[in-house]
């Protein structure tokens, strides 16, 4: 179905809004001015994001508005401070993502390209996100040559909704990473990513060893 431009904005908020209000946000729109560069704000636990919502046929991050009026088109490209995240709906997928205004430009992947370009998935922008690591069609236990898909690891790299920072932060330093990495079904190196994306740094080498030691000389 085709839709026009405005319509596809009005479709991208309303998705938006619906996926954000399921995941317990408060949203609020903009009644006072329509040139405001967010189309939306989304309120939780004291604090406030304010939000670009876009419809991505093509799955690209769109970075810059477009209006036309007496004088013609105009756009213009969105600067840093402009807004916190989009809310960009997939229509292949029926689905909305979260990225910062960081990713601007960028392409989300919703299918196993076709390549072994590194590429963003979609799965890991399904809550607000500042940053993201590229996938890899390995990951996916893709064959190339072939084009065909491992199940069995499939299985074993299935993409995981990976916790936040701050839930990463402290899950580090309650247990060692190869029980995080069990609970969430990846693999050592997939929560070693995490935290390079985060910039997180893990307890020594030999903390658990000494911190069990410690608990049996009590």
């Amino acid at each position: 179905m085709l839709h026009h431009t405005k319509n596809k904005g009005d479709i991208a908020a309303t998705r938006a809004i619906a996926d954000l209000t399921m995941k317990g946000y408060l949203i609020f729109t903009p009644v006072v001015s329509e040139h405001l560069p967010f189309d939306i704000i989304a309120y939780k636990e004291k604090k406030y994001y304010r939000i670009q919502a876009k419809y991505a046929g093509d799955n690209r991050v769109i970075n810059r508005t477009i209006w036309v009026d007496k004088n013609g088109t105009h756009q213009k490209k969105y600067e840093a401070d402009d807004f916190d995240f989009y809310a960009v709906y997939l229509p292949d997928i029926d689905k909305v993502v979260y990225p910062s205004i960081k990713f601007n430009g960028c392409y989300i992947t919703t299918k196993i390209p076709n390549s072994a370009t590194p590429f963003y998935w979609w799965e890991d922008f399904t809550n607000f996100t500042e940053e993201a690591i590229k996938r890899t069609y390995k990951e996916f236990g893709v064959d190339l040559t072939t084009r065909k898909v491992n199940l069995d690891s499939r299985i074993h790299t299935r993409i995981v909704e990976r916790p936040t920072k701050e839930e990463l932060q402290k899950l580090l330093w309650e247990r060692p990473t190869a029980q995080i990495a069990k609970e969430f079904g990846v693999s050592d190196k997939a929560v070693e990513k995490w935290c390079k994306a985060y910039e997180i740094e893990k307890p020594p080498r030999g903390y658990w060893v000494k911190k069990a030691y410690a608990k049996l000389s009590e």
